[in-house]
């Protein structure tokens, strides 16, 4: 398995919908040959891609259920050496499923979280969007909601073969070593806030007063007010279907 989240995954129940409010946000155009009848539509972010999924396929399939929803896409170069590695380390979900140039399994973290290990014969490009919106095309980090974030740090850990750090795992966001692209965020939040909300995801932005702006002037709504630390500013708000996505400046 590579060391890198290679796609998120963000479950939609209106995939028009979700799509034109993603690229309204991204300043992007929509893509109609992406919107065919098929279950997903997918934006190839520099890093880390964003995938759309209605699972209309899915739900054709009576072994799958709702809890098998994945996250994050990881990519492996040998899907069947993947498949043993992960079984030696946790759960899988189901057999390991073939179509045509792609294949894939997925598996569950000690929280019951599901996440995806891919492998492709043609692995998707990343693409340079040119942009207005000071919202970049970028994601910064995919959230995965954890209760305990000691015992599933160090799984993960584990699993993707870096270093766990003991001195980073009591506060309420642990952060797993990534090689490259979106940095895997283990969050306590939903968890201690009751499971009020879902946070797939941040998009990076490197000004946040003008992201705000635009934010406002298309329409968007924020949930709650903007946040201002002494390492971030950040700023959420809700997809169509209720997820909070964080708009975030990092500050160096």
């Amino acid at each position: 398995m590579e060391n890198r989240i290679a796609s998120v995954f963000v479950h939609v129940t209106d995939l028009r919908k979700s799509a034109e409010w993603y690229s309204r946000l991204l300043g992007l155009p929509v893509f109609e040959e992406r919107l065919n009848g098929g279950p997903v539509y997918w934006f190839e972010f520099k890093g880390t891609h964003l995938i759309l999924d209605s699972n209309t396929a899915n739900r054709q399939n009576p072994e799958w259920d709702e809890s098998m929803k994945p996250r994050i896409m990881f990519k492996t170069s040998n899907l069947e050496e993947a498949y043993r590695y992960v079984l030696e380390k946790g759960e899988t979900i189901l057999e390991p499923e073939y179509h045509g140039t792609m294949a894939y399994f997925n598996f569950r973290d000690p929280e019951g979280n599901a996440q995806m290990v891919c492998w492709s014969a043609s692995p998707a490009e990343d693409t340079e969007f040119i942009t207005e919106s000071p919202i970049l095309p970028k994601i910064g980090g995919v959230f995965v909601d954890v209760k305990h974030i000691p015992e599933t740090a160090r799984w993960y850990s584990d699993l993707l073969g870096v270093p766990y750090d003991a001195s980073a795992a009591g506060g309420a966001i642990y952060s797993v070593p990534m090689a490259d692209g979106a940095a895997l965020l283990l969050d306590r939040n939903g968890f201690m806030n009751g499971g009020a909300f879902t946070e797939p995801l941040y998009f990076e932005t490197e000004h946040f007063d003008a992201a705000l702006e635009y934010i406002s002037r298309q329409g968007f709504q924020l949930t709650g007010k903007p946040g201002y630390f002494p390492d971030l500013k950040e700023a959420a708000l809700l997809d169509p279907d209720g997820h909070r996505i964080i708009v975030a400046q990092m500050m160096s």
